[in-house]
């Protein structure tokens, strides 16, 4: 069968495989500096999947990839189990055999020091970024700079993390270490779970906001800018000629191109699998339950982390959302009630009072894909084909790291110096 004859994208665009957090925030970077877009999304919409509903937090205070030791045995512990926060299943074992032995090689000490290091410094350059766009356009994405709070639920867990507090963070000013009943006073909301904290940490520089609505101001920009955004767009395969992009192959056409970034979050890797390359990021899932709060009573006012089981509870202008777990399951797209049940559970745990007021049968449960490195930082910058570029890989911190990620990408593809250190991040390491 004859393909049909390529059609030149227009206007030496750069082709950006996919419409997320990350897609689009680099397609506004590079509009930024003078480059034409084209994004290739293979949803009906923009953000509608791991940037849809998720924790809605822009934390380097959570700059901690998941492979720490203690993470490691909770993965273990909770094989096979739906209602452990951390889990994984045989079926997804073959794909994660060889990602998980570097996952496990970069669990040690040295190593999650080094890559949480690396990570803070990347989601503090992100922050700064994030809001120069929120306050160039006067954005409203329901955002909030009151800060996040970690709660420890027994004094071992809450001197374990002032120890790394101090390792990693001893130059941020950014952290007030809290008493129980400081932390009382600060969240009064927490009161009924009171017997139950050892204390907890306030970091005043965190955000909060609707991811979602944040990409559809970053979609109206770029639209308004004259880029161009194709939907229900799958993307079949990329061609090569040379050691070069040639063109790619969708459901709809094939684009003759010579620059491609590839930012499609956990399908990444299957994408890049036809130039022969082997991009080392697996599919985390992770559920989310959103409630509309509109007349309650008594909401909280800040946004909390349990981070000892990977759960988080943000509050919106009139929602709250619990968000967590993490499945090492390939891309097993069900609903499993055991993990809604689960999170109901941890809604209830923090915030007994709340939960009472609630329709549990209201929840909008959500789940998506967090594209997981194997050393838990995000792959950025060139390939080894020419004109090829990948962002992607930054796991739970998609948000945290999505514009700062953007222009160090940006800079690669202009060949221009980084603000911060890119090396760690380069997707040469690997590719």
């Amino acid at each position: 069968m004859l393909l049909p004859r390529p059609l030149k994208v227009k206007n030496d665009q750069i082709v950006i495989i996919g419409g997320g957090l990350q897609g689009l925030a680099t397609a506004y970077t590079l509009m930024s500096r003078g480059e034409n877009v084209l994004i290739l999304e293979q949803d009906s919409d923009v953000a509608s999947s791991a940037s849809f509903a998720n924790a809605g937090m822009l934390t380097p205070s959570q700059s901690m990839p998941w492979n720490s030791p203690s993470d490691i045995m909770q993965i273990l512990s909770g094989f096979g189990k739906k209602d452990s926060p951390m889990s994984f299943s045989a079926k997804a074992f073959p794909s994660l055999f060889f990602w998980g032995l570097k996952f496990l090689w970069n669990s040690s000490p040295k190593n999650f020091d080094a890559i949480t290091k690396d990570l803070y410094a990347l989601g503090l350059y992100s922050k700064e970024t994030t809001k120069e766009f929120r306050e160039k356009f006067n954005l409203n994405y329901d955002e909030s700079d009151s800060g996040t709070i970690k709660i420890y639920r027994s004094q071992e867990n809450l001197e374990k993390a002032i120890s790394l507090q101090d390792r990693i963070f001893k130059d941020s000013k950014s952290l007030e270490l809290l008493n129980t009943k400081q932390l009382l006073e600060k969240e009064p909301q927490l009161s009924e779970i009171e017997e139950e904290l050892a204390g907890g940490m306030y970091f005043p520089d965190d955000e909060t906001g609707d991811a979602y609505k944040f990409c559809k101001h970053l979609e109206d920009s770029i639209r308004n800018n004259g880029g161009r955004i194709l939907t229900n767009t799958k993307i079949n395969k990329i061609l090569v000629n040379k050691g070069k992009v040639n063109c790619i192959v969708t459901d709809r056409a094939i684009l003759q191109t010579d620059r491609v970034v590839v930012c499609a979050g956990s399908w990444s890797g299957e994408l890049l699998k036809n130039v022969k390359l082997n991009l080392p990021v697996r599919p985390v899932k992770g559920y989310s339950l959103t409630y509309e709060t509109t007349g309650l009573n008594n909401m909280p006012k800040y946004a909390i982390v349990d981070e000892s089981i990977h759960t988080a509870i943000t509050p919106f202008k009139n929602r709250v959302r619990v968000a967590g777990t993490a499945e090492f399951v390939g891309f097993d797209d069900q609903i499993h009630p055991k993990r809604v049940n689960y999170l109901n559970d941890m809604l209830k745990n923090v915030y007994p009072n709340l939960f009472s007021q609630i329709d549990t049968n209201e929840g909008k449960i959500w789940h998506g894909f967090r594209p997981m490195s194997a050393d838990g930082l995000p792959y950025i910058g060139k390939t080894k084909v020419d004109g090829l570029y990948v962002n992607c890989g930054q796991g739970h911190l998609g948000w945290t790291l999505a514009m700062g990620s953007a222009n160090l990408l940006a800079d690669e593809v202009q060949n221009q110096k980084s603000l911060i250190n890119i090396k760690p991040y380069l997707a040469s390491r690997s590719l």
